[in-house]
């Protein structure tokens, strides 16, 4: 059986002044190469404009699921609800069906 894991990546600080986008959604099933990937600036291309301006990150958040999970994570543009870093909480284990509460 082959599962996929839909995890959240918090940036050490935004992108850029004009891009304060500071987290990344992504789906794999293959969770530790992915992480490698993005670190050596050959996963996201967001994930590698990072890694040029010398930007940190850290994986933050997993959930079970695939890309229409992440996909579902996405549209709901709640990256800072669901970063313990950004939201000040410690519990590093939201559900899907927290995820699901957050809508707007």
């Amino acid at each position: 059986m082959h599962t996929s894991t839909v995890y959240l990546i918090h940036f050490d600080r935004p992108i850029s002044d004009n891009h304060t986008c500071q987290h990344y959604t992504g789906s794999t099933s293959n969770l530790p190469q992915r992480l490698a990937d993005h670190r050596a600036g050959t996963g996201s291309r967001l994930c590698q404009v990072a890694k040029e301006r010398g930007i940190g990150f850290e994986l933050v958040a997993t959930w079970p699921g695939d890309r229409t999970v992440e996909k579902k994570i996405k549209r709901r543009k709640n990256g800072r609800k669901l970063c313990p870093i950004c939201n000040g909480s410690l519990d590093l284990d939201f559900t899907l069906e927290d995820v699901d509460e957050l809508a707007f």
